[in-house]
């Protein structure tokens, strides 16, 4: 029984780069609706952004591309100008050539560093729903928007705040 977990332990781990690779994410999010939803009286409070606020980003992963859809592990960071904060994430993502849908969720445990340095863990996480469209020669530009909302999952889940964005990335493999 041992060695049968040790064999299947060394067959995944040689199977697994040969559909898996490791993938760069570099741009901005561009928030331009922000607001909440109140669950329990079904009604929801927004406003538009009025300023053009872009907020750079960048994530690494190891993706795992199963044909129409892929998943990923890894980690993204916001820069804030002064302040960076770096956290875990996970994406499913759907590559219908040029749409690309992604769901991703991130958080959990945050390194903070810039001006600030910090390092702590939350029980916040955020769903990001993004609709991207592959642009250019090699198709690693990405141009869309999304929808992100954080969740408490130590609190109340009765308000949840929202953020729509316009987004340009530009993806691609290592």
């Amino acid at each position: 029984m041992k060695k049968a977990i040790i064999l299947a332990a060394l067959v995944a781990m040689l199977a697994v780069p040969a559909f898996a690779q490791w993938r760069v994410d570099i741009g901005g999010d561009i928030p331009f609706y922000v607001g909440i939803a109140n669950t329990a009286v079904g009604e929801s409070l927004g406003e538009s952004i009025p300023y053009f606020i872009p907020f750079p980003n960048a994530a690494l992963s190891y993706q795992f591309d199963l044909g129409l859809v892929s998943l990923g592990l890894g980690a993204k960071m916001y820069s804030f100008i002064v302040v960076n904060v770096l956290f875990p994430m996970a994406y499913v993502e759907m590559d219908f050539d040029p749409l690309v849908v992604n769901l991703s969720a991130w958080g959990g445990a945050f390194l903070v560093f810039g001006l600030v340095q910090d390092t702590f863990s939350e029980n916040i996480i955020v769903p990001d729903l993004s609709v991207m469209f592959k642009a250019g020669r090699k198709k690693t530009l990405r141009l869309g928007g999304g929808i992100m909302t954080g969740i408490d999952l130590g609190g109340s889940m009765e308000n949840f705040p929202f953020i729509a964005y316009g987004a340009i990335k530009f993806s691609f493999p290592l």
